[in-house]
């Protein structure tokens, strides 16, 4: 079994709950309502409110959702601006990565899709949530690794996993099956997924959480 050695993860020192609320912030000033969860962000941007700035007629697209968070994850401006999270990032030959909005589009090119986002219900094969602050991520990420090794084994298709935003627990999926199935390192293996997808941030961390 993969040994993972705490000592060398390195992870930057990010406030996710200063993130949300300067999320949540910024969709009070865009929209001019009050969000007091991002569960309510969707309903905030869809429905029309009593004021005069514009509203938007659908939810963020991961786009625009990476326009808002990115830099505050620790992304360059330049990518949080420029990147969009909906296309599909091919890390390996049959592996790739992509947003929530990207699955229709992986799908209809007829690839094997793994959705590890527990809070999305689509039309992905295969769900398996990696679940932060269970105690069961570990064992997820096995069962993901597992799972992809059966598709390369007894189908041609290609695999893309998703998550909301194909940033964090999407990425550790595939990062963990290049450690556990092809012998890289974890670092090295988050590297190269880096240089192919460059939202991809580093959550090693989350492997014993």
């Amino acid at each position: 079994m993969l040994g993972i050695n705490k000592k060398g993860v390195t992870t930057q020192d990010f406030d996710f709950d200063k993130a949300e609320q300067d999320l949540i912030d910024d969709l009070d000033a865009m929209y001019g309502t009050e969000v007091d969860e991002l569960d309510d962000m969707d309903k905030a941007v869809a429905e029309p409110q009593p004021t005069n700035r514009p509203y938007l007629a659908t939810p963020l697209t991961s786009a625009e959702r990476l326009r808002l968070i990115g830099v505050k994850c620790g992304l360059k401006a330049e990518v949080a601006d420029t990147f969009d999270p909906s296309k599909i990032s091919w890390v390996a030959e049959r592996i790739a990565i992509t947003a929530e909005d990207g699955v229709q589009q992986a799908l209809d090119e007829g690839h094997f899709v793994i959705n590890v986002a527990d809070e999305i219900e689509n039309e992905a094969q295969v769900k398996i949530a990696v679940d932060v602050g269970t105690g069961t991520v570990l064992r997820s990420l096995m069962e993901i690794a597992d799972t992809m090794e059966t598709v390369f084994n007894t189908t041609n298709q290609k695999i893309v996993v998703h998550c909301a935003m194909g940033m964090e627990r999407s990425v550790l999926a595939v990062v963990w099956f290049m450690a556990s199935k092809w012998r890289m390192q974890l670092h090295q293996a988050l590297k190269h997924v880096q240089t192919k997808r460059p939202i991809a941030l580093n959550r090693l961390d989350w492997i014993s959480l």
